[in-house]
C-alpha cells in the first residue's frame, strides 16, 4: 500500500512540478483518473486558461471535498431534494450559485477559485440549466466527478407556488413515535423515502470517501457532543450495525454496503468538531460505485431510560491493585466494538440473594494502566473497582468466577463537555476510586487539537499511602508532559510521609492553586474544576471552593 502511494505522489510530481502533496493519503483511483482527464485536456485544448491562486489547484479541491466541510450549503438535505428552474434561478449570484447540468443541480459556489476557466465563464451558467453550454465547451469534462460533493439534487418541474421551506428544511414536527427511520441510497439519492413524522436534520449527517483497499464512512455529530459508539462485526460480510449515542438520543444505523468488506480496522472521533471515521477494509481491492444503502434509526431517550438497555458483558480477567482494589476487565458477549463517553458512568446489575442490586462506575481506559498504544474502539470495558466489606456489590463482582456474566447499563450522566470549550487551565479533587472519571479527561484534555490545555493540577485524597492508585502511572504522565501535576494529601499517613496532609479544605487547596497558578498569567476565575469522591467529601470540597470565590459555573460534580 506504501509503495502505491509513493509511486502515485511520483507520478502526480511528474505532472504538477511545483505541488508537494506526498502527504496526501486520500487520494485514491477516481481522483487520479480525475486529475490525469483533467491534464490531458488542458493539453489538448486550445482554449485561455486563468492563473489559480496558490492553493486552488485540481488537487487542492479534492482535498477540500475529502475535509468534511459541507460544500453544498445544505447540510443533510443534500441530496435529496427535486429543484425547479424557478428556485435555481434565484442562485444566481457569486456568493450563491447554483448551476443544472443534465438534470443534476450543484452548488458552485465554494469552486468559483479552482475553475481553470476563470469565474465569469462559470458565472454564464449560474441560475440556469447550463447543460448546453457544457456540452459547447468542454463535454468531456467528468462534472459528476469533480462536482460530487456539491451535488445538491435534481432538476424537475413543480408546482411553482411549493412551499419552498417545506421543500428544503422538511416539516417541522416533534417525533410522534419512539422510533423513526430514514433510508439513504447511495445509488438514488432524490428517492429517499422519508417518514412524515421525521425530520431529516435530527439525523447525524453522513459521508463516505474510498481508496483502492479501504472505505470510509463518516458520520458528523455536533462539536463537543462526546459521543458513544457500538459497532458489529459485518453479517454476511456486508452489513455492519453502528449504534451512535449523543444528546441523550440513540441513533442507530444499519450500514448495507455495496460489496464484501472485512472488519472495522479504525476508529477515530475528533471531539471538538464532532466527526466520526469509521474505516473499514474491502475483501477485494477495487474502487467502488457506491457505498451502499444506509437504513437510520433514532430513539429519543433521557439517560433514566437509558438504564433499561442492558447489555451482557463477560468478566474475563481481575488484577489486584492494592490490598483491596482490583482492575476488572469485562468483554461484551456480543463482541461488539465500544466507544465509551467521556465523563459517563455504567450502572452494573446483578441479582444477589434474589435481590437486584446495581451501582454506578466509570470505566477507565484500560491503555493508562497498561503503557500500551490507545485503542479508540474495542470489545472490552476496564473498571476499577474497591472491595468494601458491607459492600454487597463490589464484594460480588470482585469474587466473581472469570468467564461470568454480568449486566451493565448504557453510559449514564449529566457530563457536558462542552464546558471544557474555551477553558484552558483546570484543577480537579479526587477521593479514593473518585479518580476513575478524571482518568479519560486528563487524556483528553492533554491531547485536545484545537484550543491546547495549559495547566492541569489534580489534588488526590486518600487515607494511607496504600490507598494511593495507579501512582507508577501517573508519575509516568507528569514525567511525559509537564502541563500535569498531582499532589497526593493523606488524612491518615506515616510520620515518614513527604507531602500533604489532612482532608479537603479551602487553605490547602488555596496553597496549591497558588502554586499552580504563579506566574502563568490566569487568575482563580480562570480556573474549572471538576470533584468525585464519596457524598460527603463532595459535599464538603464544593464548599471550600465557594470561600475561594470559584462559582458554581466553574465546578463540576461527578454523580452516579
Amino acid at each position: 500500500m506504501c509503495k502505491f502511494l509513493f509511486n502515485k505522489c511520483c507520478f502526480w510530481r511528474w505532472r504538477h512540478k511545483s505541488e508537494d502533496i506526498c502527504d496526501n493519503a486520500k487520494i485514491d483511483q477516481t481522483d487520479m483518473f480525475i486529475v490525469e482527464q483533467w491534464n490531458s485536456n488542458e493539453q489538448g485544448n486550445p482554449r485561455n486558461k486563468v492563473t489559480l491562486q496558490p492553493g486552488h489547484s485540481l488537487m487542492d479541491w479534492i482535498r477540500l471535498g475529502t475535509s468534511g466541510r459541507d460544500l453544498t450549503g445544505l447540510g443533510p438535505n443534500a441530496g435529496n431534494l427535486m429543484v425547479t428552474k424557478k428556485e435555481l434561478s434565484r442562485h444566481n449570484k457569486r456568493s450563491d450559485a447554483w448551476i443544472a447540468i443534465r438534470g443534476k443541480v450543484y452548488n458552485l459556489t465554494e469552486y468559483f477559485p479552482f475553475h481553470p476557466g476563470g469565474e465569469e465563464e462559470l458565472m454564464k451558467g449560474v441560475g440556469k440549466d447550463a447543460t448546453n453550454i457544457f456540452d459547447d465547451v468542454h463535454p468531456w469534462v467528468n462534472y459528476e466527478q469533480i462536482l460530487q460533493k456539491c451535488y445538491i439534487g435534481k432538476l424537475g418541474a413543480m408546482d411553482p407556488d411549493i412551499d419552498k421551506e417545506l421543500l428544503f428544511f422538511g416539516e417541522k414536527k416533534a417525533p410522534s413515535s419512539q422510533y423513526n427511520q430514514v433510508d439513504r441510497f447511495s445509488t438514488n439519492p432524490t428517492t429517499t423515502p422519508i417518514e412524515s413524522d421525521l425530520t431529516v436534520s435530527n439525523l447525524p449527517r453522513f459521508d463516505w470517501i474510498q481508496q483502492i483497499d479501504f472505505i470510509t464512512v463518516i458520520f458528523y455529530t455536533k462539536a463537543f457532543s462526546n459521543p458513544g459508539l457500538e459497532i458489529s462485526d459485518p453479517t454476511e460480510k456486508r452489513t455492519v450495525e453502528i449504534l451512535l449515542t449523543y444528546n441523550d438520543q440513540i441513533f442507530k444505523n444499519e450500514l448495507i454496503f455495496h460489496k464484501n468488506i472485512q472488519t472495522v480496522c479504525d476508529v477515530n472521533v475528533v471531539i471538538e468538531t464532532g466527526k466520526v471515521e469509521l474505516v473499514f477494509r474491502k475483501a477485494s481491492s477495487g474502487i467502488w460505485d457506491n457505498y451502499g444503502v444506509l437504513h437510520q434509526t433514532y430513539i429519543n431517550s433521557s439517560s433514566n431510560s437509558s438504564e433499561q438497555f442492558k447489555t451482557s458483558y463477560i468478566l474475563k480477567s481481575k488484577l489486584q491493585l492494592n490490598y483491596n482494589t482490583w482492575q476488572l476487565n469485562f468483554q461484551r458477549q456480543d463482541k461488539k466494538q465500544v466507544v465509551v463517553p467521556i465523563g459517563k458512568h455504567f450502572r452494573i446489575f446483578s441479582n444477589i440473594d434474589g435481590e437486584e442490586v446495581t451501582r454506578s462506575y466509570t470505566a477507565i481506559p484500560e491503555y493508562f494502566l497498561s503503557y500500551q498504544k490507545p485503542r479508540v474502539a474495542s470489545d472490552y470495558i476496564c473498571f476499577v473497582i474497591k472491595r468494601y466489606p458491607e459492600g454487597k456489590l463490589s464484594k460480588y463482582i470482585i469474587d466473581k468466577d472469570l468467564n461470568t456474566q454480568v449486566e451493565f447499563s448504557k453510559p449514564l450522566g449529566k457530563f457536558d463537555l462542552k464546558l471544557v470549550e474555551k477553558r484552558e487551565t483546570f484543577l480537579l479533587l479526587a477521593a479514593g476510586t473518585g479518580i476513575t472519571p478524571m482518568l479519560a479527561l486528563i487524556l483528553f484534555l492533554l491531547e485536545r487539537r484545537i484550543r491546547k490545555c495549559q495547566f492541569i493540577r489534580l489534588l488526590n485524597f486518600n487515607r494511607t499511602e496504600n490507598d494511593i492508585l495507579l501512582k507508577d502511572q501517573f508519575e509516568k504522565s507528569m514525567e511525559c508532559d509537564k502541563r500535569f501535576k498531582i499532589n497526593d494529601i493523606l488524612s491518615q499517613p506515616s510520620d515518614s510521609w513527604p507531602g500533604h496532609r489532612g482532608f479537603v479544605n479551602s487553605i490547602l487547596i488555596e496553597n496549591c492553586l497558588n502554586e499552580h497558578l504563579k506566574d502563568t498569567g490566569y487568575t482563580i476565575k480562570d480556573i474549572y474544576c471538576y470533584i468525585c469522591g464519596p457524598r460527603q467529601f463532595n459535599e464538603l470540597a464544593r464548599n471550600e471552593l465557594e470561600k475561594l470565590k470559584i462559582t458554581h459555573e466553574q465546578i463540576h460534580l461527578f454523580e452516579g
